[in-house]
Order: C-alpha cells, then structure tokens, then sequence
C-alpha cells in the first residue's frame, strides 16, 4: 500500500470530488484516479462511488478513513519527528482564518514562517469563525485562528477542540466624514437608533457580540445590509451608505486619511478576541507546531489570563 494513494484517498473523501482533490494535492486528475485504483486494489474492495459528477464513499470507504488518517498522521509525525531533530519543516500546511486576522494581524507571522521555513508550504483558508469550525471537524485544516469572543457573546467551540485566547482588540464605531454625527467628541449608543447600519452576517460572533452591547443600552440597530467582508463594509461605510462597527486596526489607514470617522462611545464594552483553536488531543504536525510557536509573537492576552 502506497501512503501517496492513502493521501489522494483522503483528500478524495474530504472534497468529494477527484478533480478538487486534484488541485488541493497539486496533481493530474488522472494521476489521483490511477492512485484510487491502485489503493481499491490493494484492498479488494471499492472506496468510492461515482455517480454522474457526485463522488461519495462507499461503506468499505468510511471503514476506511479514520484507520487511513490515523496511518497518514503518523506517517507525517514520524517525518516531521526527523525534520524537527534537524530543524527542517517541510510539506503542506492548512489553516484557517477569519479575513481581519489575516490581514491586519498575521502577516508578520506568515512573513517568518515562509522565512525560517522555506521547504514548507502554507495554505490559508480566509473564512468566517463558524466555517473555519466545521472545516477543524472535517480535518481539511488543522488549525483555525477565529473570534472566539465579542463582548461577553463567546463561540460555539465543541468540546473535541481546544481555543486558546490569543489577541485581544479594540472594535470601533465608524462613519463617512460627511455623517452628521462625524463633527461630535462624544455620542450614546442611543444616537445611532436611526442611522442604517453596516453588520456582519446574523449569526456570526461579532454579530452577536455587537448586538448584545447596543442591546445593553436598549438600542436596537437599524440593520440596513449584511455582509461578510470587513473590508467590503468599510467601503460602503466610507461612501455614505450607513456606519459600523470594525476592529480599530482595520479602519486605521481610513481614519488617518480622514476618510473615515471613528464615533466615542464612552462606557461601551466593544472588544474582540481572536484565538487559535486546535483538536484537543491531537499532536500538531511539524509545520503546525512551528507555526503555533510563531504566533505566540503577536500574543497580548497573558496565558495566565487565557
């Protein structure tokens, strides 16, 4: 049994598609079928079904695939044990993260990791926190850096994950510089009822989070669009459509240029926490565990805290 065909197994069984398993392996789509064949023969029986352009494990399929990642995992620590005694880190690492993580908060990270790990290569899933959850459980990423807290609204993080409290930031409420509210040095919660606002899709954490705080004051925001990209909303805010709420440091260029507008808020409680989450129990791949020893550069919330 070849591991290279227990590899295109899996990436088969996890995108449920031999030409997506194709491009996440960086092969031919015929060079993942002949694997396919060649590992259903050493078996004796048919891993998948393929009807019409759906792909789907069989039953001898899905007997197959936690035995074949538990071989391919330690396959990968007992190399990765040898390239760590020697300080190489080598081969493919998925992660995931929210998009002002990935922006504003990790390129440093990204920048050392290609730099003192050359032979390895990264791949970031740019997501919203409860995809990038789903995405851990079905194992095509192994680590996800997501909101894990706004506010006092925290993320559904199951119980087969560990969530580590990373980084700590200011959210700010802002507006276009022609907004009436943009010439005040201080507003209430309550001045911004009647302007349409800017919000992350319902159900996401900030969302959430965000909601809860205006909901302290009995202020219930006049939801004018919903969207997924901050960097979309901050767009919209800047030409007049309505105002938001942002992490401070994705709106910081905007507002120095005076583009934007951010709005005092004495007394609002209006922070997020990123974190990285992990399967608990599970020993981190080599590129994993340089990576997670990278991020502790950009740490600000003490562990003893955490």
């Amino acid at each position: 049994m070849d591991i290279r065909s227990v590899r295109y197994f899996l990436a088969v069984a996890e995108e449920r598609s031999f030409r997506r398993a194709a491009e996440r392996v960086g092969v031919s789509q015929p060079a993942i079928s002949q694997g396919i064949r060649l590992l259903e023969d050493d078996l004796g029986t048919r891993l998948f079904d393929r009807v019409s352009s759906r792909t789907s494990l069989t039953p001898d399929g899905q007997l197959f695939l936690e035995p074949a990642r538990r071989v391919v995992e330690e396959f990968d620590g007992l190399r990765g044990h040898l390239d760590r005694s020697r300080g190489v880190v080598r081969g493919r690492l998925e992660i995931g993260t929210t998009d002002v993580a990935s922006i504003y908060v990790l390129p440093k990270v990204y920048r050392r990791f290609r730099r003192k790990y050359p032979e390895a290569e990264l791949s970031v899933h740019v997501e919203g926190t409860e995809s990038l959850i789903r995405q851990l459980r079905e194992r095509t990423i192994e680590i996800a850096i997501v909101t894990l807290a706004v506010g006092d609204r925290e993320a559904d993080v199951p119980e087969q994950f560990v969530a580590d409290p990373l980084f700590r930031e200011e959210l700010s409420v802002i507006v276009s510089r022609n907004h009436p509210l943009a010439d005040r040095r201080r507003i209430e919660l309550a001045d911004l009822a009647d302007t349409p606002f800017l919000s992350f899709k319902e159900g996401s954490v900030t969302r959430q989070g965000v909601d809860a705080v205006f909901g302290e004051s009995d202020v219930f925001p006049r939801v004018a669009m919903e969207m997924s990209s901050p960097e979309a909303i901050k767009k919209l805010v800047e030409v007049g459509v309505g105002a938001s709420v942002l992490p401070a440091q994705s709106v910081r260029a905007e507002v120095r240029s005076g583009a934007l507008v951010v709005l005092p808020v004495p007394g609002a409680r209006l922070t997020r926490v990123l974190g990285v989450v992990c399967a608990r129990g599970r020993t981190p791949s080599p590129g994993a565990a340089a990576f997670l020893e990278l991020v502790e550069s950009i740490r600000n919330i003490p562990r003893a805290e955490a």
